[in-house]
């Protein structure tokens, strides 16, 4: 066997040092691109989460406005369904009036995903759940006053997390100043549930963000306290 000269052996430490450095260059690239890849992947799921909550919200105000518009009045909406107790509405006796039956709204009831939840505040009021909330009027919808006549039939999801909050906001083209979710500077009602009275509470609005808009996500500013986040859906103004 022919021994390599000293310039084949040379070539080949060559080429091989080639390889390592195309190699290394290539993880290298990858790497970047696995990462990339998992801050792309994080966005859209926050995205589809964000989707998910907003068409939810759009069906339940679909529905009272479905109900409205057969003639049934608002104080006889019922909200009562199988998952959550104390929605009953006394006067409420059919199906037609119920948000949750096939023969009234047409839809189901589906609690919130838990990832779509702060979980330092499970201790909460209505934690886990959505709230059909007569308690509260939002500043420039329907009638504004001092009176329960202002007072807006609401859907809350209450205690989510600040990111999906503030991509609700995106989706919805709601500011977002400074990239943090608008703060309430008064105080909203997020406990207390409709079973056909209003009663004026709490306002939610007092920033220009939130003013006048049928839907949005904003930070607690007193009560509920202010590092929390919440989000609204008006399905009949008033």
């Amino acid at each position: 066997m022919k021994s390599r000269t000293p310039a084949q052996s040379g070539s080949i430490l060559f080429y091989i040092l080639i390889g390592i450095v195309l190699f290394a260059a290539l993880s290298f690239t990858m790497s970047r691109i696995n990462r990339g890849g998992s801050n792309f992947a994080g966005a859209e799921q926050l995205g589809l989460r964000a989707g998910e909550i907003l068409d939810y919200a759009r069906s339940l105000r679909t529905a009272a406005q479905t109900l409205q518009a057969a003639g049934i009045p608002d104080t006889l909406i019922s909200f009562e369904n199988p998952q959550e107790a104390g929605y009953t509405n006394a006067s409420c006796a059919k199906d037609s009036c119920k948000i949750f039956e096939r023969g009234g709204g047409g839809l189901s009831y589906t609690d919130p995903l838990v990832m779509w939840l702060d979980e330092s505040r499970s201790a909460s009021p209505n934690f886990g759940h959505w709230l059909f909330s007569g308690l509260n009027a939002v500043t420039d919808i329907g009638t504004d006053g001092a009176g329960n006549s202002s007072v807006e039939l609401l859907a809350i999801l209450p205690w989510i997390k600040k990111d999906l909050c503030v991509k609700l906001n995106d989706l919805l083209g709601v500011t977002n100043p400074g990239g943090d979710p608008p703060q309430d500077p008064g105080t909203a009602e997020v406990s207390g549930k409709f079973t056909g009275a209003y009663s004026l509470s709490r306002t939610i609005g007092g920033a220009a963000e939130i003013d006048g808009q049928r839907a949005a996500c904003f930070e607690g500013g007193g009560a509920p306290p202010a590092g929390t986040y919440h989000f609204f859906q008006v399905l009949l103004a008033r």
